[in-house]
């Protein structure tokens, strides 16, 4: 079990010597208990408007207890959301696309099992039986795995843990990715530095803090490049329940979707970020408004999000509480 041995290593240089006691319980418990699809690589995840070949596309990792022994089948669903109710009320309920039986995985180079999963634009519409007529700018089709075991048990988004389902860490593994639909901006456009300040303060004050964990009293300059996706952008920067003098800077990703700015969802506070002892981590995720942007003028926009984002507060009693910040370029 050499790499579940490697898991327990990186998971441990992220805690103090005082908290590798939980390092081992988040493995034992969310691992060697069930299963994830680790996300090991993002290519693409916005569909251009006007391009019905643009593609969704992932590559992922099965691990379980049996070293991916326990896979029988991966069912893909696909769901829409409209959020542009002026060309009529299209949402469509998940809807399956595809299954991946065990035997259509590889052995990826770490000895588990490995697919892609490339979708169409146009594949996307046909299985939720739109057409281009019905979508526009700001809509969002949804990516749903369902992981099947052989000995009966399912894992997918409503039985996992914060600390399996946020981006940007080892699990990685949402079992849900969100598909932007966009009008590509240039690569340049928001991008550079920023100063970004507070303007509505989260639930355990400013979201995010210097590195000795303090507010900053008059914003704090910060670069924003671009990211994995065409109108996808990141930032780095501590979250206020980091683990001072021992974490880096996370990274931290939205998308410029016409005029919004849209948080990525499923983004971790911290290993360390809980109000209680081995409560699940704190998740950072897209409020149900959007911040402003100016599509064409990246001089100034707004980032809204939520803490607590699908209940996951770090157990601090607030569940689900909103943070704003306004970036103004420099």
């Amino acid at each position: 079990m050499k790499y579940k041995y490697s898991l327990l290593l990186l998971l441990g240089a992220l805690l103090s010597c005082s908290d590798d006691e939980k390092a081992i319980e988040v493995v034992t418990e969310e691992v060697e208990r069930g299963a994830v699809v680790r996300t090991t690589a993002i290519n693409a995840t916005d569909f251009d408007i006007n391009d019905l070949q643009s593609v969704f596309h992932i590559e992922v990792e099965e691990m379980d207890i049996e070293d991916g022994g326990l896979l029988d089948e991966l069912e893909v669903s696909i769901s829409f959301k409209d959020n542009t109710p002026d060309n009529g009320t299209n949402s469509v309920n998940a809807t399956l696309l595809e299954t991946i039986p065990a035997s259509e995985w590889t052995t990826g180079p770490n000895g588990l099992p490995i697919t892609s999963l490339l979708y169409t634009y146009q594949e996307l519409l046909t299985i939720t039986g739109l057409t281009a007529s019905q979508i526009a700018v700001t809509d969002q089709f949804s990516v749903h795995l369902n992981l099947k075991l052989t000995d009966g048990r399912v894992f997918n988004a409503s039985n996992a843990s914060s600390i399996i389902l946020a981006f940007n860490t080892f699990f990685s593994s949402p079992f849900c990715y969100t598909i932007n639909i966009i009008e590509p901006i240039p690569e340049d456009l928001f991008t550079g530095m920023y100063l970004m300040e507070s303007i509505v303060d989260g639930p355990n004050g400013q979201t995010f803090v210097d590195v000795n964990g303090q507010p900053f009293s008059n914003g704090s300059l910060v670069e924003v490049v671009k990211g994995h996706s065409t109108n996808t952008r990141e930032f780095m920067a501590w979250h206020n329940l980091h683990h001072v003098s021992i974490e880096a800077p996370r990274r931290w990703e939205f998308t410029v979707v016409d005029n919004q700015i849209v948080m990525g969802k499923n983004q971790l506070s911290s290993p360390e970020g809980y109000c209680i002892f081995n409560a699940a981590p704190t998740l950072l995720g897209p409020d149900t408004v959007n911040g402003p942007a100016n599509p064409t003028d990246d001089t100034v926009f707004e980032l809204w999000f939520v803490e607590g984002y699908l209940g996951f507060d770090g157990e601090c009693g607030y569940v689900t509480a909103p943070s704003r910040y306004r970036f103004s370029k420099q």
